[in-house]
């Protein structure tokens, strides 16, 4: 009886399946509708006011001092007696450190009272004196160089070559020196640097800026670094730089840090890639408060004349396969015809900024990928982009700055006669009128 069960069972369900493909083979067939795919409609950016800024709420430095004069206080020459040996040192540039003197901070050398007090050590350093309050000092106060041992020719022949592309190690190697001599010569050149930044990156006026981060780590791979700079394609200048996360936050410290060295009312063409990060700074930076005729609050607005376009990378499998541009303030018309104007070819590219990208990598070992030479903290990778942008604008000849002579210099022997003037990114932008040594930029007097 059980077996005449199973077979039972096993003959029904046999016919079910049977019957069940039977009648999937002999339905028609159900239309398949195809759903017609939705164009993604990009987000509309909306511009930021200086209140998301929160470097604009800080309280900023005091600048430094330049030809301070004091109220009533006459030039020295007309206060001191004609009697006496005339001045023989330029003391342009240097100010009497005494807070009491009446010509403190005071750089004007036709109005304070600074003379030549002799030159002290092997490497001949000169001491000035101010006939005034009588305080001495010496002429490398407030510089990179400022009660180092070492020869400032060596000191400045170690940076140099660290600039080129050494890692920190090799040059320690090379020049007999530790480390740890190198991270504090270095640490002073970045000091110094951002001051004679500060000191000559004022009023600038420039009509194209180029925005661009650059990925780096530490050693320890605590966290992620980006090298954020603002770069203008005309003039070869880096007139801000940054260092830290890709967040909101360092935009908007690029962008602001940009904004203080522009000269009032200069208003450059922005171009980057597709980070809409850069959209919100500019936008909070560049553009000015309007009384509301309706409600007579204020309305941030953005400045009609502000242009700035993107440059979309699309990759696939980590490869190139479209380029997108877009217009996120202006018309396009409006940047082709601004970029001629300047001497461009008038596209949409952020071409200058990457090349300036691959400068870095070969400028500074801590910068390269895969290297040994990575930097170990923030502060210190900080400095040595510092100290190479102050050599970059002041001391490196850019092959693309340099102006042919209508006649070539001869030069001693059988060279050949020189055709190009070299000139520096600070000569292009009329900060500077020769080409720096190091050691000029080392011992240039700022903060005094």
């Amino acid at each position: 009886m059980f077996y005449e069960n199973v077979i039972w069972f096993s003959m029904l369900w046999v016919s079910i399946l049977v019957t069940r493909r039977v009648w999937r083979a002999t339905r028609p067939p159900v239309p398949v509708v195809v759903a017609s795919p939705r164009r993604k409609t990009p987000r509309p950016l909306k511009p930021r006011t200086p209140h998301d800024c929160p470097v604009c709420g800080r309280p900023h430095p005091t600048p430094l001092l330049g030809n301070t004069r004091q109220p009533g206080v006459l030039p020295w020459r007309e206060r001191k007696s004609k009697r006496g040996r005339p001045k023989t040192i330029c003391t342009a540039g240097y100010a009497c450190p005494n807070p009491d003197c009446d010509y403190h901070g005071n750089t004007d050398s036709t109005f304070h009272a600074l003379v030549g007090a002799g030159k002290r050590g092997a490497d001949g350093i000169q001491w000035l004196q101010c006939q005034a309050c009588g305080k001495r000092f010496s002429s490398r106060l407030d510089t990179a160089l400022y009660r180092l041992h070492t020869p400032a020719a060596q000191v400045a022949l170690t940076l140099l070559v660290i600039h080129l592309g050494l890692s920190i190690a090799d040059a320690a190697l090379l020049f007999h020196h530790s480390e740890v001599t190198l991270r504090l010569w270095l640490s002073r050149a970045g000091q110094h640097a951002q001051k004679v930044h500060a000191h000559f990156f004022r009023n600038l006026s420039l009509g194209h800026v180029q925005l661009d981060e650059l990925y780096t780590t530490l050693r320890n791979k605590a966290h992620d670094l980006w090298v954020w700079v603002a770069f203008d394609p005309v003039t070869k200048l880096l007139p801000a730089l940054q260092l830290g996360p890709r967040t909101q936050d360092v935009a908007y410290a690029l962008l602001h840090a940009l904004s203080q060295v522009l000269a009032p009312g200069c208003l450059p063409a922005f171009t980057s890639d597709g980070l809409n990060l850069y959209f919100y700074a500019i936008t909070a930076h560049f553009s000015q408060w309007l009384t509301d005729p309706t409600t007579g609050k204020p309305r941030w607005q953005v400045a009609c004349e502000l242009l700035y376009g993107q440059v979309k990378k699309m990759y696939r499998r980590r490869q190139l396969y479209r380029v997108e541009r877009l217009m996120r303030l202006g018309e396009l018309a409006q940047l082709t015809q601004r970029l001629k104007t300047l001497g461009l070819s008038g596209t949409l590219n952020t071409a200058f900024v990457e090349r300036l990208n691959l400068t870095l990598r070969h400028a500074l070992a801590a910068l390269s990928r895969r290297s040994w030479a990575t930097a170990q903290l923030t502060g210190e990778l900080l400095a040595q982009l510092e100290s190479w942008r102050a050599y970059y604008h002041f001391c490196r000849p850019h092959l693309s700055l340099r102006l042919r002579l209508d006649v070539p210099q001869r030069r001693r022997g059988k060279q050949t006669p020189r055709r190009y003037a070299p000139r520096t990114p600070a000569m292009a932008a009329g900060l500077t009128d020769h080409v720096w040594t190091l050691d000029e930029l080392l011992a240039f007097p700022v903060g005094q």
